[in-house]
């Protein structure tokens, strides 16, 4: 997939970002067609999504809690599957993880 076509030809053209060139909204960029060699201009717009998701343990519901997939073992946290709730586990969840912490890394 290419950044944009070149108004005189129609060929596909990408924009070199390196160091961050071709990213300022308010600039009128130039560039050189790659195919034709006619040089035009552009300018950039950059867009943002947002993808929303329930949360309803931010709404009364308990956090649904998972165990973290850390390393070493012992650093793993409770963290909930829809916001950024976490704690640490109890002693409880840890042994239903199968982690010791006296024999763990």
């Amino acid at each position: 997939m290419s950044d944009m076509q070149c108004p005189y030809c129609g060929a596909d053209q990408d924009v070199c970002h390196d160091d961050g060139a071709g990213y300022a909204e308010d600039v009128r960029h130039e560039h050189t067609c790659r195919e034709c060699e006619k040089t035009f201009v552009f300018n950039t717009y950059i867009s943002l999504d947002y993808t929303p998701r329930k949360a309803d343990c931010l709404n009364g519901a308990p956090h649904e809690l998972e165990m973290s997939k850390s390393y070493p073992r012992r650093y793993s946290k409770m963290r909930c599957r829809h916001c950024d709730y976490e704690r640490t586990p109890t002693a409880d969840e840890l042994a239903a993880a199968g982690i010791d912490l006296e024999n763990t890394p």
